[in-house]
């Protein structure tokens, strides 16, 4: 995944763990920075963080197949030893409308400046020619800023607009109609929230539901499913899914979570190993 960028804020590439990578978060959070972290994992795997004014807005790990929520600490987690870590200025309205990319879908080249702005819908717009740049828009308008003609990559002065719009051309469009980038971030965020760890512990014979996993009833109800069946998402500590399947309370230990020995051997997981559930 590649984002504009914004302007540099440290030297990029920096070596980071996972403690440091949350010490910068809180020096960030107390300078009221606008922008993001982009961490670079092993593979072509990234991660990105993205600030407002201060304020924390989202967290996610961009992969070739799929692009995962995670909270700034889970994220972290995966910087091991050290990640390369660079960080980038943008403005609020810039980093907001960023922070929602992972929403957004990828829109033919073909009639892209009519379908966004009549459309009203938010999202950039990357050129390499005449010059490389990219171009911010929120509910179909461009973004501006009058105090300087752009920050990294992003194209955001007047004169620079206009020769963007005029004579580029467009090598990446990634747009969507608010309200449904809106709801996808909301729903993003209720899964992120209902996310509960819980250890597996397989049962088989007597004691086995035999197409249903147990939660403890209390969980359940944190979650307001009925207690009598819902549908359950499992994923691995890494945010890789496992599986959805039916679940029903009758658990009784807090943060275990009963699954039929059948169903542990076809997903490949093993007696203790912790995963993370939600409803779907």
């Amino acid at each position: 995944m590649k984002l504009p960028k914004g302007t540099t804020f440290m030297p990029e590439g920096l070596l980071l763990n996972a403690s440091d990578l949350q010490s910068m978060l809180e020096n960030l959070l107390q300078d009221h920075f606008s922008g993001y972290l982009r961490i670079e994992f092993p593979g072509a795997n990234k991660g990105f963080v993205f600030l407002s004014r201060g304020q924390m807005l989202r967290a996610f790990e961009w992969t070739p197949d799929l692009i995962k929520l995670y909270t700034p600490e889970r994220l972290f987690a995966k910087a091991g030893e050290g990640a390369a870590t660079s960080s980038y200025v943008l403005t609020a309205e810039m980093a907001e409308t960023l922070a929602a990319s992972f929403a957004l879908e990828s829109v033919p080249a073909g009639n892209w400046r009519e379908n966004i702005q009549k459309g009203g819908q938010t999202g950039y717009v990357e050129f390499n020619q005449p010059f490389a740049g990219a171009i911010l828009y929120h509910k179909g308008e461009p973004i501006q800023d009058s105090l300087t003609s752009c920050y990294g990559e992003v194209v955001c002065g007047r004169d620079g607009l206009s020769k963007l719009l005029s004579e580029g051309r467009p090598s990446v469009v990634m747009a969507g109609d608010p309200a449904k980038v809106e709801e996808k971030c909301r729903k993003a965020h209720k899964d992120l929230d209902a996310t509960r760890p819980v250890k597996l512990k397989s049962v088989s014979g007597f004691f086995a539901t035999k197409d249903a996993l147990k939660i403890e009833a209390e969980t359940a109800g944190n979650w307001g499913v009925s207690p009598k069946g819902f549908n359950l998402v499992v994923e691995s500590l890494d945010g890789e899914w496992l599986g959805t399947f039916k679940a029903v309370t009758g658990c009784k230990k807090p943060g275990i979570m009963e699954i039929p020995l059948k169903v542990m051997q076809e997903w490949g997981v093993s007696e203790d190993q912790d995963v993370l559930v939600y409803p779907e």
